[in-house]
Parts: C-alpha cells; structure tokens; sequence
C-alpha cells in the first residue's frame, strides 16, 4: 500500500523535482547502499569493451544516474500526454512499419535494456500497428498492477511473457489486423538444456531467442528498435530492419544479428544499460565446444 501511494505521488510530481528526486536517490543506492555495485562493474570489467579501471568508475557513476531517471521516468510517464512524449521523444523511421502494415503483415519488434526504452509504451500515438509488449510480471501484486496500468495507459497491450507463445498465436490466427510484438530480447533466459549459447559482449551466456521462434513461426518481419538517449529526460528510437523474410534465415541468424546491434550501441555509448542485470552469471555453465 505504502509503494503504491509512493508511485502515485512520484507521478504528480513536475519532471525537473523529479530529476532531483533521483539525483538523491542515485547518490544513495550506489554510495549507501552500494546497490549491486559489484555486478555493475563485474559486467563491465568481462565484457569486450576494453574498459580500463577509471573507464569503469566513471561508466558505474553515469549509470546509477541513468538507473534513477529511467525508473523514476517510466511511473511519470502515467501522467504524461501524446504532447509531452512529442517534445521528448523523437520517433524516426515510421514509414518502415507503415510498409508492412499496408501489406496486413505483423512484425516483431526487438529492442534491449537500452537507454528509453520505456518510453516504448507510446508508440501506439506514432505506429499504425496494434503494439502488444511482453513483459515480465512484478511478483509484488500491488506494484505490479500499478505498473501494468501504467504501461498501457497510451494504447498499449500487455501479455505475460509465460502466455507470449499462446497469446501470439492466437490473435495471428484470429484476427485480420496486423500487431507489433514488442519483446526486450536481451535478458537471460532460465537455464535449460536446450538453451542457445553465444557470444555476448565477449563472453559465452545463453540466449533468448524467442523472439526469432515467433517470426518464424508466423513468417513476421523482424525489426529492432534502436534507442538512443539525447539528453536527460530526452530519447529516440529509430526502426531498422533486422529480417523481412525470417525463414530465409538460418536458425539463430537473426538473434546473432540482434546482438551485434545491441553490442555496437554499448560500444558507442554504453552508460545507459541495465548493468545491474547479472548478464554472465551462466557463463561457467556454457557447454563445452
């Protein structure tokens, strides 16, 4: 009860008390409660960035700034209306999608723990497609139907990502208009025997593929969204086409492809990524080769 009330106030609050509001926060977090510090620059220091000790700290400090603003963000955002997003978010390369809904065709929209992607949950006011997301239920109930209502409030659709394989299927068999699925393809996946391995940031982790099952299964267009952060409080995200003709594709193809964009933005600019994400916490456990 206490948290809800805590996000409902949040989301009253002006932008600029908020910015301050996390400035705060960050500060405690990182240097109080030395919040998963450890894992930040564990992440850091194994991936393939080449970073050196104090490319490492000064990362580790603009990334708990990140962290505070994006989380902080995403409960004002409830509150926010299509004019707000228009002034802070910039929505390129809409005509891609338009293609494909034009021709009736679904696509599957890849994006990564990178930069706005929160702000995703506006897209329904720039794309013509019906946006599902996938998302990852909160196990607290009362944060989680604070959040759920709060990510749908702009159009949005939400599905488990335990009833992803079901729900999708369903409404592709069901229903005449196109959707966009969108999935945040670069989380770790439970560990299974059957899991895929690969190379992420320089080290071998199992990988979500899902994603690429989907489009192949219902032969859906792939396209990532590629999120860049501007300024504080400022984002865009552009469309670019992974694969229109998934099944041309060999297995794994188009999640490989996936990864090297999502690598290429972490080598551009990689303060602004969940690093709180314990990415290679399977790593010992790769399969022998």
């Amino acid at each position: 009860m206490i948290i809800t009330v805590l996000l409902k106030l949040i989301k009253l609050l002006p932008l600029n008390v908020i910015y301050l509001i996390s400035d705060f926060t960050s500060f405690i977090i990182k240097n109080i409660f030395n919040y998963r510090q450890s894992i930040v620059k564990n992440n850091l220091r194994r991936s393939n960035l080449k970073l050196d000790d104090y490319q490492i700290q000064l990362i580790t400090n603009k990334f708990y700034k990140y962290f505070t603003d994006l989380y902080l963000e995403s409960i004002k955002m409830d509150s926010f209306s299509k004019l707000d997003f228009d002034k802070r978010l910039e929505v390129i390369n809409v005509d891609l999608l338009n293609k494909f809904y034009y021709e009736g065709k679904s696509v599957v929209l890849m994006l990564s723990h990178y930069a706005g992607y929160e702000w995703c949950t506006s897209l329904p006011y720039y794309i013509k497609h019906k946006l599902i997301a996938v998302y990852t239920p909160i196990k607290n109930k009362s944060v989680n139907s604070f959040m759920h209502n709060s990510r749908s409030k702009h159009g949005l659709d939400l599905i488990s990502r335990y009833d992803a394989i079901k729900e999708i299927y369903k409404r592709e068999v069901d229903s005449e208009k196109p959707y966009m699925y969108g999935l945040v393809a670069d989380q770790s996946p439970q560990l299974k025997s059957k899991n895929y391995w690969s190379k992420f940031l320089g080290v071998n982790v199992p990988i979500f593929t899902g994603s690429e099952r989907i489009a192949k299964k219902h032969n859906l267009p792939v396209i990532y969204g590629k999120m860049k952060k501007i300024k504080r409080g400022y984002y865009s995200v552009e469309f670019e086409l992974i694969a229109e003709s998934p099944n041309d594709y060999s297995d794994y193809e188009i999640t490989e492809k996936y990864l090297k964009q999502v690598e290429n933005q972490l080598k551009e600019d990689p303060h602004p990524y969940l690093w709180t994400h314990n990415r290679f916490k399977h790593s010992d456990e790769a399969p022998k080769t």
